[in-house]
């Protein structure tokens, strides 16, 4: 099968760090909150919404805002990170129904990845979604292995995409630059989100070059 020793080793390392499920919906929800607060003050205060304890990173791209957020854990064995990165249209942050709507359609999106996500790492089968692995090698003062696999829905929908990286090679967890590729916004920026393109919905939809 694909990756076997991936999944062996990923395998050590979560149960090591006492991982017991891989959810997004948190993430999600983490999500929505910092598109509900730019739809309310226009700008991204850089401060994490309430309830939320996740890495929070937020991109003006010209297909609209784009808010990724993470956790991780490590132990002495290994690191494991947990990424989803969703997006909105202008006109959908502006717009408090629209965005509402497009907020269920993120949560809808993140738990069937999940679902993905988790058969991958039972059986390494990614079910309805698509996929795309990496694994690094370390050497020199800092070895080791760190393993990489992004996870969308094969269905050319929103934006959704999930990334689960696991390794032993940091002594600290880095942000996941993988889902990164846009301007990242400053606190207190103001976005002018009804100033934008407010109606390409086409941006929204996210194709992935293999």
């Amino acid at each position: 099968m694909r990756y076997l020793s991936g999944l062996a080793l990923l395998s050590i390392f979560v149960t090591s760090v006492q991982v017991q499920a891989v959810q997004l919906r948190p993430l999600a929800d983490c999500s929505i909150k910092v598109f509900r607060g730019i739809n309310k003050s226009h700008v991204w205060s850089g401060k994490a919404p309430e309830g939320c304890s996740a890495g929070i990173q937020v991109e003006k791209r010209p297909t609209g805002i784009f808010v990724t957020t993470w956790n991780s854990d490590r132990s002495e064995s290994g690191w494991v990170r947990v990424s989803f990165s969703a997006a909105m249209g202008f006109y959908e942050v502006a717009d408090r129904k629209t965005l509402e709507k497009a907020g269920r359609d993120i949560t809808a999106r993140a738990l069937r990845i999940e679902q993905c996500l988790d058969s991958i790492i039972r059986v390494n089968d990614p079910l309805e979604c698509r996929d795309h692995a990496v694994k690094t090698y370390s050497a020199g003062d800092t070895m080791g292995i760190e393993y990489n696999r992004s996870i969308w829905l094969d269905d050319d929908g929103r934006h959704a995409v999930a990334d689960y990286s696991y390794g032993d090679t940091r002594e600290a967890v880095s942000p996941p630059v993988e889902l990164f590729s846009g301007t990242a916004v400053r606190p207190g920026t103001n976005l002018n989100i009804h100033d934008m393109n407010l109606f390409r919905r086409e941006y929204l939809w996210y194709k992935r070059d293999q």
